[in-house]
């Protein structure tokens, strides 16, 4: 039981997070290239920032239990939906993209989800699948959120659960 429940974990948290991860961080690398963003060169700053300085562990915890996040499955997931290293790696790989393409969709009378959802997103696979492999694997691997946040042992992951089996030895 305890097994196959840290398995479903692992793989409920590696496909949604994985998935989440990938859709912001193209959306937002599409979004940091667009003129008309209120205030893009600040937001985009501001993210790059982010990798620069870390609040630290005790205000994380405190707003996870803010958030109602500890001993929950969103724990997980949230928190890592949003990297600025996956999306300075999305927007230079739409930068990269002939303006051309969403210029015809626009005259064409396209609004800005659509752009993205049928220029933008299809033309990303390649790193579509590279932010979806560094996230799938990250995801899979850590332990450190269930070891900091989570105290039901039904919301704990295969890897947290391998780490405690080892403890016991």
């Amino acid at each position: 039981n305890g097994l196959g429940t840290a398995a479903m974990v692992s793989l409920g948290r590696t496909v949604i997070g994985t998935i989440c991860t990938v859709l912001a961080s193209v959306y937002l690398g599409f979004m940091f290239t667009q003129q008309r963003m209120w205030h893009r060169k600040l937001w985009y700053r501001f993210m790059v920032i982010t990798m620069y300085f870390n609040a630290g562990l005790i205000p994380m915890y405190m707003t996870m239990k803010t958030l109602h996040l500890t001993n929950s499955f969103w724990v997980y997931i949230i928190p890592a939906i949003v990297q600025p290293f996956n999306i300075i790696m999305a927007k230079t790989y739409v930068e990269s993209i002939p303006p051309a393409l969403q210029e015809a969709a626009e005259i064409d009378g396209a609004g800005t989800m659509t752009v993205f959802a049928k220029v933008i997103l299809p033309t990303c696979k390649p790193i579509m699948a590279t932010i979806a492999i560094w996230s799938a694997v990250g995801q899979w691997n850590s332990y450190f959120n269930a070891l900091i946040y989570i105290r039901s042992e039904s919301l704990q992951p295969v890897s947290y659960t391998h780490l405690r089996a080892h403890e016991t030895r």
